[in-house]
């Protein structure tokens, strides 16, 4: 009776034994197949760029790319400036040359606000001037247009309110495209023009700047 008892026990215990070895395996199998899916998506997380965080934040993680500078820049300017008609007597004389310095404020990269002062050797004018300059989209190389307004101080004669259209180009080079080489035409008109030295006065000039 006892070796038909262990018998039938040994029987009964097989099948379970069998049955918690495979459910065994299948878990570790499960176990194993999710721990490889759960793996790459820290390093989504980390990489995928968006863009409702902080500002900023999606530069440089597969969202946007700032390509550009920052919202100010300075430019030294140099060239020639050519009077349409002799400066009165006893104005400076000197080559027709000129030096000026422009401070801009960039609300995008298509559109500056310009405040620029300029001092013309030949006849001694001081030109002080504000006003937008508009851009066309390109890189590196962008066209722009715009038109300035203010004070023209010209010796002999005094200061009359001024207008300055302008035309050009530049570069933008640099590690951070930063760094502004520019070539442009300006044309000063002072209100009114008249025979007494208050004549129009053309720019040719060269810009070297920094966009930060």
């Amino acid at each position: 009776m006892r070796p038909a008892i262990t018998s039938l026990v040994s029987k009964s215990c097989i099948p379970l034994s069998l049955e918690s070895a495979v459910m065994k395996r299948h878990a570790r199998v499960c176990g194993a197949v999710a721990l490889l899916a759960a793996m790459p998506l820290p390093a989504l997380a980390q990489e995928r760029g968006r863009t409702d965080g902080p500002e900023g934040s999606e530069y440089g993680k597969g969202g946007y790319e700032d390509l550009h500078g920052g919202r100010f820049s300075l430019e030294f300017n140099w060239g020639a400036a050519v009077n349409q008609e002799a400066p009165p007597r006893g104005a400076p004389e000197g080559p027709p040359l000129f030096l000026g310095l422009t401070a801009s404020f960039w609300g995008d990269d298509w559109y500056q606000l310009d405040f620029s002062g300029a001092y013309l050797m030949d006849g001694g004018r001081v030109d002080l001037l504000v006003g937008p300059r508009f851009r066309t989209y390109g890189y590196p190389l962008s066209l722009h247009a715009g038109l300035k307004a203010g004070a023209i101080f010209i010796p002999e004669v005094g200061v009359r309110f001024g207008l300055s259209p302008q035309v050009g180009a530049d570069f933008l080079v640099g590690n951070r495209d930063n760094i502004l080489l520019g070539l442009a035409y300006a044309m000063d008109i002072p209100q009114p023009l008249d025979s007494d030295g208050a004549s129009l006065t053309h720019r040719v000039f060269l810009s070297l700047g920094y966009r930060f």
